[in-house]
């Protein structure tokens, strides 16, 4: 309790209320970070079921199909960090509505290879579409100077936390 008050400082009461209505409960930029994801994810999803048929994640998993053919059950678990039985889930849906089809590896027969169908590129091309427009609604607050400034700075922390550095550091701790 506070026996005193510094001229324009905030009150008990006055802080109570602040951290009531802040927007991240903690103050960690991995769990910032996360939450703004979630939830944005979570608003737009029903906006992208809604115009292309398919979830987020369903879209993202067909982009990357698009983007790497013949890319299999494995490499996209990995690639999407989905666990093994959403991945499973999201493949059979995409199987389902024909937006892709497994053809079998001409390398090993018990491997399947993932394509894309013409079906599943003009989903991809409304998604970029519905993407684009949300995407600017998201960043409506900032400006241009600070959606690049945003940009270099994403950047920037991706190619650290995939660099050897980075694991070094960790292995430190």
């Amino acid at each position: 309790m506070l026996w005193f008050q510094l001229p324009g400082a905030l009150t008990t009461e006055e802080m109570n209320l602040m951290s009531k209505n802040k927007i991240f409960r903690n103050e960690r930029l991995t769990y910032r970070l996360n939450m703004l994801a979630s939830k944005a994810i979570a608003e737009n999803d029903e906006i992208f079921l809604r115009e292309t048929g398919l979830a987020i994640r369903e879209l993202r998993v067909l982009r990357l199909i698009e983007d790497n053919p013949g890319m299999t059950f494995v490499d996209i678990a990995g690639w999407t960090g989905l666990e093994r039985s959403l991945t499973s889930r999201i493949i059979q849906r995409l199987l389902r509505e024909k937006l892709i089809v497994r053809i079998n590896s001409k390398q090993d027969a018990r491997r399947f290879d993932l394509h894309i169908t013409e079906s599943g590129r003009a989903v991809c091309r409304i998604g970029e579409e519905v993407s684009d427009r949300l995407e600017e609604v998201l960043m409506e607050p900032l400006t241009e100077e600070e959606r690049q400034v945003l940009d270099g700075l994403l950047e920037k922390l991706g190619g650290w936390v995939v660099s050897e550095g980075y694991r070094n550091r960790l292995s430190e701790q």
